[in-house]
């Protein structure tokens, strides 16, 4: 049984005598779907009333694992995905409506539909993806069935299926049959012939039977020879073929900011050590061949003792934490404009242990144009793009020991 809890908690500073007063969401265990956390605490925070003493409690209880949570940006709605079920909120968590999506039919082997396939048995339906797709009022749901397909469901009511297609093969995979394998997404869009589509950018680890694709560009119509949740870009430097038993990426986080998209995820740093390292990777929005794709280690901890990620979110830090971060010379001059990823991280042998890390994003970009100018990489203008040398040049250099860590010293242990 999970438990959708806000409550008021106290986190002190490991090493400043700050103290922060956010509204925590505590969750049964620390899933992937926990990167919802920081979106909650902004959430309640903000609708608490100045100087209140309390902050409300509410709660929404599943009877099975929820994965991910998103939120509708114009109506407030909440949407989580749960083994099996879609469940629609209210802003409140008052429950609006709720759709089974399994279990059903289905074989680790099995390409849909399942009336053609053999020795399929009843299965559990993990949903790994949810994303608002506010322009036509659609939900984006991706789990685990027939292989991570995908469908559209009503964002003002979910049990109404807007769009679903199980015959379109395996261009249609998002997702993955493999309950480890975590998938990550944010909306954009893509040009091509003058028309503008909306589409969706998915970071995927590997899984046995899955499509080799680190990153894929989904489309959400049908156009020319492309049909929906098809990928539209084929770019070999984010395949995971060459690269799947050394590095073993796990994604968490998705974030938009500024013309570039980035993705939070773990990884392996070659294949001759073992030791998971968290890295943030970026990749300009409007580069269709994903040639400005660049990785930047993050450290979180003395020594990086909490190495691998758990969970993140973007948000402004406040004035009071802005302050503190200023103080303490670790991140050049933060102020509450100043966009911060927040991020949770464990000790990769010990989940029972974990800490809140700081990034300020002009920082990380900082860090990333130092990293730039040491290989061969397009860059994103305004205007046009700059290729400095050579895409074969860029492609060696891409997973190189040139990744610079980016250390961060102020630690909030949870």
């Amino acid at each position: 049984m999970c438990h959708f809890l806000i409550v008021n908690v106290h986190l002190r500073c490991h090493l400043t005598s700050l103290i922060v007063k956010p509204s925590f969401l505590f969750l049964p265990e620390m899933a992937s779907w926990v990167s919802t956390l920081f979106f909650l605490i902004w959430l309640s925070v903000s609708q608490a009333q100045e100087g209140s003493g309390k902050i409300p409690t509410v709660e929404f209880i599943s009877e099975s694992l929820i994965n991910n949570v998103v939120q509708d940006p114009q109506t407030g709605r909440i949407y989580l995905g749960a083994v099996n079920n879609i469940f629609q909120l209210s802003p409140s968590l008052q429950k609006e409506a709720r759709t089974e999506t399994g279990p059903k039919k289905d074989g680790k082997t099995c390409t849909p539909p399942a009336s053609g396939c053999q020795d399929t048995v009843l299965m559990p339906n993990s949903n790994k993806l949810l994303l608002v797709h506010p322009s036509n009022g659609s939900l984006i749901v991706c789990g685990s069935r027939y292989r991570g397909i995908c469908s559209l469901l009503n964002l003002s009511n979910v049990e109404q299926e807007l769009y679903y297609n199980d015959n379109k093969g395996q261009r249609t995979y998002v997702a993955s049959i493999e309950d480890n394998v975590n998938v990550v997404s944010v909306m954009s869009t893509y040009t091509k012939n003058g028309r503008t589509f909306k589409v969706f950018l998915v970071g995927k680890g590997y899984g046995s039977l899955d499509s080799p694709k680190l990153i894929s560009t989904r489309i959400l119509e049908d156009y020319q020879d492309w049909v929906v949740f098809e990928n539209i870009i084929v770019a070999s430097a984010v395949q995971t073929a060459p690269f799947v038993l050394k590095y073993l990426h796990d994604f968490q986080h998705a974030f938009k900011e500024d013309g570039f998209v980035y993705f939070l995820f773990s990884r392996t740093l070659d294949g001759t050590d073992n030791k998971i390292l968290t890295f943030v990777s970026r990749l300009c929005e409007n580069d269709q061949h994903y040639y400005s794709y660049t990785e930047l280690q993050l450290t979180c901890g003395i020594k990086n003792q909490y190495n691998k990620v758990q969970a993140a979110y973007v948000a402004f830090p406040g004035k009071e934490l802005a302050r503190v971060m200023s103080q303490s010379g670790n991140y050049g001059t933060v102020t509450s404009f100043t966009k911060v990823l927040f991020m949770v991280a464990h000790p990769d042998d010990d989940e029972s242990d974990s800490a809140l890390c700081m990034y300020p994003l002009n920082s990380i970009n900082q860090q990333l144009m130092d990293i730039i100018s040491h290989i061969d990489v397009y860059l994103c203008t305004p205007a046009q793009w700059i290729l400095n040398h050579t895409i074969k040049t860029w492609l060696k250099c891409r997973l190189s020991t040139l990744i610079k860590g980016f250390q961060n010293f102020l630690v909030l242990f949870v």
